[in-house]
């Protein structure tokens, strides 16, 4: 694996603001059958309290509240507020008001220890630096009530044997390019570092098509 260029916190957040409606039409579609997937691994229950962590424009969201009872709340945060915007009209276009959204980052949740049966983050840590991945998993790991699920859904590769193009790609290009167009993304193996976190039943299933991507899903003791 490569890591990740250093764009700081607060340039990813402007530029995925700037590119919330692009990506909302562009790319989106393209992730939605890896997220269809990921959500099925979760085997999510009417009642589960359930937590997306990064909600982009909210088509994994709406699929989320699909499957909860009427008066269970899900919760959604981002730190783009124009993805958030994007994703109340989109939960609001299909019916659903069982959701709370807010501005948020996942290296300090505002949210309470052992909260939620769910976590579900996806096409996050792929553009994060492997420095910042321990403390985020960490407070997944914090806000996951004890027997709780983590699922992750990553842009990735079969294995780290070789450089992919696309990593090569990645490394060679502008930064503005690298961030504004391929949205600060490069492929990730994540199931080492959930193991570290101290997550357990770790297991893996790589997907490859237009976006090579990975579902791990890990659960707490």
């Amino acid at each position: 694996m490569i890591n990740a260029r250093p764009f700081d916190p607060e340039q990813i957040q402007r530029a995925y603001d700037r590119r919330s409606w692009l990506y909302g039409k562009l790319v989106a579609p393209f992730e939605f059958r890896n997220h269809r997937r990921a959500i099925d691994k979760a085997k999510i229950g009417p009642t589960d309290k359930v937590l997306e962590v990064a909600v982009g424009p909210g088509r994994a969201f709406l699929e989320i509240v699909k499957q909860l009872d009427q008066d269970n709340i899900a919760c959604g945060v981002d730190a783009a507020p124009r993805m958030l915007a994007i994703a109340q009209l989109t939960l609001m276009a299909a019916g659903y008001d069982n959701f709370d959204l807010s501005e948020g980052d996942a290296r300090k949740l505002d949210f309470a220890d052992d909260t939620f049966d769910v976590l579900y983050n996806a096409y996050m840590l792929d553009l994060i630096p492997f420095a910042d991945i321990p403390g985020i998993l960490a407070e997944f790991h914090r806000v996951l009530k004890p027997g709780g699920l983590l699922v992750l859904l990553n842009m990735s590769k079969k294995d780290d044997e070789k450089m992919s193009w696309y990593e090569r790609l990645y490394g060679g290009l502008p930064g503005s390019f690298v961030l504004h167009v391929m949205g600060a993304c490069r492929p990730v193996l994540m199931g080492r570092f959930v193991e570290e976190a101290g997550f357990e039943e770790v297991e893996r299933e790589f997907v490859g098509g237009v976006i090579p991507s990975e579902t791990i899903t890990a659960k707490l003791r």
